[in-house]
């Protein structure tokens, strides 16, 4: 890897079809998981089955917390690969070689060829974003529109271009329509902390106007046929519900403070510790408005998730570019001008690296022998979960062992000062090591979590029956029992003592068992893990 050396785009073409692949293994392995990922797919279920793509319900009634576009890219991969994992996960991989190619071409423009492949591959092979290509949720599409509108708006100091204009408005008007206000919160809250740190260029007041007056546009494609069809209640709700999310936890979503420093730190690694030493070079930021803009969105999106209330592991995802933006930077820097002086980064790279591997290498063994430590589990639900009998070896230590061995080869290269070798091995151990936990962990913790119930609701399709949950919200009966909206649930009481005229099945955790002992007509059935499943005929 040298600067006389050029990187043919046919080369970067063939790594992201290999990131395509390696982003599709596994996509099918496990079912989608409560709340968010079912709870997405079950919103687009009803969008194909009811016909009405301008209209977002959950279980066949109105739902305000979300706009449609990720809806409708769900529905339009459901159309073709079926109401299934694949259909809801798909559109997240397609965002994932989106993404990976938007970046390279950044990089590139920024730097140079090398500094934009070494972006898209650091970025492809960190842990959580890597996770969230594989995933059916809305923030990998959310954080490319922001991205995109950052990075065009970055330009607009330049000679008038209308693309760039036609650019930012478009993106922010997607992410309007994605999932909502923080589409212009962010990028206008980057824009305006980077001016802070480099004055000399700042996004002119016409840019902002023109490229806001687009994304008005784009969002009212949808908002006014919404409003004349329903009134101004989708408004009303949305801010209702998303100020109530940012002021308390809601769905036991309460952590403390610094809950997404860590999140990133180890989700990111080892892109976040190389990005830690490169930030300490005020100089970059001088030298770039755009590095100055990556600079603010990572301060922007920590301060707003730190004060939210609720916290989520995906809600810091927008962080993930300027964090794999200044790791690239460091490596960069490395590799071209030979700054080989950080031997406490090198140290804490191995020790943490290792510390990572025998975590996974300890999962399996911890969970052979579970009773050592189960009493201690206060938790009811989780203790009954982990009474579910699952199968663990000693092979499923091979991710962590396989993780342990490729940090240490790591390491020796980064004494050698071998960055490209460097490079190369974590990013291939990176991929490894999820791949294998995809396989042989992430089934068994399904199993533990929300198999059971899955497979209860599943043996429900194409039953004339209800299906309901007490106690807690699951999207799981609806998604995988595929109920028609004829059977939607409008009142849990009735159907706990009313005059129902069909079968009604019960699932609750086992610990809130005693919530159905006065209920007479309804009887057991069985007991999995954490769940309870119950009973109600129709009277004859």
């Amino acid at each position: 890897m040298g600067k006389g050396f050029q990187l043919k785009n046919s080369i970067v073409f063939y790594f992201l079809i290999g990131f395509g692949c390696i982003f599709a293994l596994g996509i099918k392995g496990v079912h989608l998981f409560d709340l968010d990922e079912l709870y997405f797919a079950e919103i687009t279920r009803e969008m194909i089955r009811t016909g009405d793509y301008g209209q977002v319900t959950f279980n066949f009634e109105p739902l305000y917390e979300k706009p449609p576009f990720f809806f409708w890219l769900q529905a339009l991969s459901m159309h073709f690969w079926g109401i299934n994992e694949l259909g809801a996960r798909f559109p997240n991989l397609f965002c994932g070689l989106l993404t990976l190619a938007t970046v390279y071409y950044i990089g590139k423009e920024y730097k140079d060829q090398w500094f934009g492949f070494l972006w898209m591959c650091l970025y492809a092979t960190a842990f959580l974003p890597h996770f969230y290509f594989k995933s059916g949720i809305i923030d990998p599409f959310f954080n490319y529109f922001l991205l995109l509108a950052i990075y065009f708006l970055s330009h607009t100091m330049m000679p008038s271009n209308p693309w760039l204009y036609s650019g930012s408005g478009l993106s922010i008007g997607c992410g309007l329509l994605t999932k909502g206000p923080m589409a212009v919160i962010i990028p206008l809250a980057t824009l305006g902390l980077s001016y802070t740190w480099f004055k000399s260029s700042v996004v002119s007041f016409k840019s902002l106007v023109v490229a806001l007056l687009i994304a008005t546009g784009v969002l009212s494609c949808w908002l006014i046929p919404e409003i004349w069809c329903n009134g101004c209640t989708f408004i009303k709700k949305f801010w209702e519900y998303h100020l109530l999310l940012y002021h308390q936890p809601v769905y036991t979503h309460d952590q403390p403070w610094y809950y997404h420093y860590l999140v990133l730190f180890f989700g990111c690694f080892p892109s976040a510790l190389f990005a830690i030493f490169i930030l300490k070079q005020k100089r970059l930021i001088q030298d770039s408005y755009f590095a100055a803009n990556m600079q603010a969105l990572l301060v922007v999106v920590l301060v707003i998730f730190t004060l939210v209330g609720t916290k989520i592991v995906h809600y810091s995802a927008m962080a993930y570019f300027p964090i794999t933006f200044f790791a690239t930077d460091f490596l960069h820097q490395q590799i071209y001008n030979r700054q080989y002086s950080h031997s406490v980064m090198a140290f804490l790279f191995l020790v943490i690296g290792v510390v990572i591997g025998t975590t996974l290498a300890l999962i399996p063994w911890i969970m052979l022998h579970k009773t050592l430590w189960i009493s201690l589990v206060q938790n009811q639900t989780i203790k009954d979960a982990l009474q579910v009998s699952v199968l663990w070896n000693y092979w499923d230590r091979i991710p962590g062992m396989i993780y342990i061995i490729g940090i240490g080869i790591a390491y020796s290269f980064l004494l050698q000062f071998r960055f490209i070798p460097f490079i190369s091995n974590f990013a291939l151990i990176n991929i490894c090591t999820l791949a294998l936990f995809l396989i042989r962990i992430a089934p068994k913790v399904e199993a533990y979590t929300q198999k059971a119930m899955i497979d209860f609701c599943k043996a429900c399709k194409g039953k004339n029956v209800y299906l309901a949950t007490i106690g807690f919200k699951s999207a799981a009966p609806l998604f995988y029992a595929d109920l028609p909206k004829s059977l939607r649930v409008a009142d849990i009481n009735w159907l706990l003592e009313g005059p129902i005229d069909k079968p009604c099945f019960f699932i609750l955790y086992k610990k809130d068992r005693a919530m159905l002992k006065d209920y007479l007509d309804i009887t057991y059935i069985k007991s999995s893990g954490c769940f309870a499943f119950y009973k109600r005929l129709p009277k004859t």
